[in-house]
């Protein structure tokens, strides 16, 4: 039996305010997303979402990432980047992998380091 599961890619600049969680949190209702994945993500806490469990992944320069999934669906072996721009979780047998790479050359490396470790 197959199973099929809403995965959305968002990148959110930022969720500072309460207005953004809350059309997050809309939109994941709305559109019943199982599974999102967040870029630029500029908040050390979860942002509360009822439903849903956050995993976080923020840098030093206060920008990382996020994986959002609903509170029945578990994410294990979760791997980040110390830099924030990259989070990976297992979701049953399929690794999914989140990642944010602004323009740049300065950034070439870390990305390589990153495919290579996962």
């Amino acid at each position: 039996m197959s199973l099929t599961y809403k995965i959305a890619t968002i990148n959110i600049n930022g969720i500072s305010s309460r207005l953004k969680i809350h059309m997050l949190r809309n939109f994941l209702m709305r559109q019943d997303i199982d599974i999102a994945l967040l870029q630029e993500v500029t908040k050390t806490e979860s942002p509360l979402i009822y439903g849903y469990d956050t995993h976080l992944n923020v840098g030093v320069d206060h920008r990382g990432t996020a994986i959002i999934v609903k509170e029945l669906l578990t994410l294990t072996n979760i791997k980040r980047l110390p830099t924030g721009r990259g989070i990976a979780g297992l979701f049953n047998d399929t690794r999914l992998v989140n990642f944010y790479a602004p323009s740049g050359a300065g950034n070439r490396q870390e990305r390589e380091h990153f495919f290579l470790t996962i």
